[in-house]
């Protein structure tokens, strides 16, 4: 994958990767670590997929006491995943 001058990648320190040789230029390199406090990846998406769903919801509805029930079981759901 080739990115315009400045961008960068993220990606899950498992994925297979290599670094092509700098042909014209300078490469500068940022080397950091990111740890979620949901270890299981299915759980993570499944709270991704639940926060986008319930944003979407309140963008869309006035003030409502249903979504402040599903905001509930959201953050409920992160304290009950996460590893602390």
């Amino acid at each position: 994958m080739k990115l315009p001058a400045g961008d960068m990648i993220l990606y899950p320190g498992t994925s297979l990767h290599r670094v092509e040789p700098v042909t014209r230029g300078v490469r500068l390199a940022s080397f950091f670590w990111i740890e979620s406090m949901v270890r299981e990846d299915s759980q993570r998406q499944l709270l991704f997929d639940f926060d986008t769903a319930i944003q979407q919801l309140a963008a869309t509805v006035a003030e409502n006491r249903a979504i402040d029930r599903l905001l509930n079981v959201y953050h409920n759901l992160l304290r009950h995943w996460a590893d602390t």
